[in-house]
């Protein structure tokens, strides 16, 4: 007998912004011996005649047995089809159990296209193909989908070299994880965390990844008030509860429970209605569980990311009496915005190339954020004791003589030494490299290294673009 196709859900409706920043549930029943689900989405209008001002709706689909996809893409009506053994990007291969299963449009953006009576339509359809009988698919039991499995160490203890925050085909980008990640090599990165949307579909394709490169197992958790990236992940993250409140706590919560890392991206980065949740906007955030702040995406004189804002968001929790470590994102979609220059990369110390290794060095914040300069330092403090790395600790009375080496500097830059509530221009420094040596410098709290283009006279304070930055030496309390 041929398979048959069963209708599960067929649902059309006009949404005003009322709606908007709404996870909106819709359960079907999916038959025994289902071989197939088929999705077609889609809504309109989309763009509202600019290409920051636009309608948003993703689609995510849950199974009985948890995640199992999401369209985070702003493209037209889609058509997906999930199998055991085929799925688009940003879903999930694997048996298709019969039960309940929940499909959830993520209302982001509802604009009124500056009319009262403004409205957003979207279509949302569900079929089931059902196996004939006697097809071996039938009776199938059903499986959850493998956790994607860390590579093994590799390479000795030194300073590695890559992107924590990247995106693909599998959510929205326009690049495939192949092209991604070779670009990566021609770059000379040692690793690279893909972090696509609500999604951890791209794992699928780790295997192919060369040896040369150490993939980062990742993904952005996109909510309306935040998105964080997690690195180390075994399986996707539950966003759907993330309300304003306390809603990052849980966040969190799932992500120390796989033993991954969680970072907030691009705190002071635009919001509504530029960019749904890409601000940081939750209360009631404990931030002794926050691992790490994205204090430098994309370029750094890009007004949308606002980076200046994230480096004073950062250093006012520093300033607390948290230590989150500072780290950087190209939050490339595409291969020519790999193309653009000056690109953050963060510098991270570990004890070899392998993932685990590679965030324990994050976590203990030996990190350094550059855009291409190199700056290595020696700082001895009253103890006599030499510390070399960031993350470290110097003694209570933040008394320290200082060396630093820049290298790989293209034009006249100016180094700072940043401490809690002052900073001190240490010195211009030029191309291709400087050494500048300075005793007797005082820290409150913790110090860092931030290397900013131009003179001091005429760079000021902050108008001069960061181009290299460390995570902070400690004093020790």
């Amino acid at each position: 007998m041929d398979d048959a196709v069963v209708p599960l859900l067929d649902r059309s409706e006009a949404w005003t912004h009322r709606e908007r920043h709404q996870h909106h549930r819709f359960e079907i029943q999916v038959p025994e011996d289902t071989v197939e689900i088929r999705l077609r989405f889609g809504w309109e209008p989309r763009d509202l005649g600019s290409e920051h001002l636009g309608n948003g709706l993703s689609l995510s689909l849950f199974g009985p047995a948890g995640f199992r996809g999401s369209a985070n893409r702003s493209v037209g009506d889609q058509d997906i089809r999930i199998t055991e053994s085929d799925a688009p990007p940003g879903f999930l291969v694997g048996p298709i159990p019969a039960g309940t299963w929940t499909l959830v449009l993520g209302a982001g953006e509802i604009l009124n296209d500056g009319a009262e009576t403004g409205e957003l339509t979207y279509h949302l359809e569900a079929t089931a193909r059902i196996a004939g009988s006697g097809d071996p698919r039938r009776h199938r039991p059903p499986a959850a989908p493998a956790a994607a499995a860390p590579r093994p160490p590799a390479d000795a203890p030194g300073w590695y070299r890559g992107d924590l925050h990247s995106h693909t085909v599998h959510s929205d980008g326009e690049i495939t994880v192949p092209d991604r990640v070779r670009g990566a090599v021609e770059r000379g990165q040692d690793f690279l965390a893909i972090t696509d949307h609500n999604t951890v579909s791209h794992f699928r394709e780790l295997d192919a990844w060369p040896d040369g490169i150490t993939p980062i197992r990742g993904s952005e958790v996109t909510t309306f008030h935040g998105h964080l990236n997690c690195f180390g992940l075994r399986e996707t993250i539950d966003w759907r509860d993330a309300a304003r409140g306390s809603g990052a706590a849980r966040i969190v919560e799932q992500a120390h429970d796989q033993r991954a890392l969680i970072s907030i991206n691009h705190p002071s980065a635009f919001g509504d209605p530029w960019c749904g949740g890409c601000h940081w906007d939750f209360a009631l955030v404990d931030y002794a569980t926050i691992d790490a702040i994205e204090v430098w995406n994309g370029r750094w004189r890009m007004p949308e990311s606002d980076n200046n804002g994230a480096l004073a968001f950062w250093t006012d929790l520093l300033d607390a009496g948290f230590r989150p470590t500072a780290v950087s994102g190209t939050d490339s979609h595409s291969a020519e915005e790999d193309e653009y220059i000056a690109l953050p990369m963060n510098h991270v110390y570990a004890d070899d190339r392998g993932e685990g290794a590679i965030l324990d060095g994050i976590r203990r914040g030996r990190v350094f954020l550059s855009s291409g300069p190199i700056l290595t330092f020696r700082a001895r403090g009253s103890d006599g004791v030499d510390v070399v790395l960031p993350g470290e600790r110097l003694p209570a009375d933040g008394t320290l003589d200082l060396t630093v080496d820049v290298e790989n500097l293209e034009a006249p830059a100016t180094l700072w030494f940043v401490t809690s509530g002052s900073r001190v221009a240490l010195g211009e420094c030029g191309a291709p490299s400087t050494r500048l040596v300075r005793d007797g410098l005082t820290a409150t709290m913790w110090w860092r290294l931030e290397l900013r283009a131009g003179s001091a006279p005429t760079a000021g304070v902050l108008s001069g673009d960061v181009l290299a930055l460390t995570n902070p030496v400690f004093v020790t309390v």
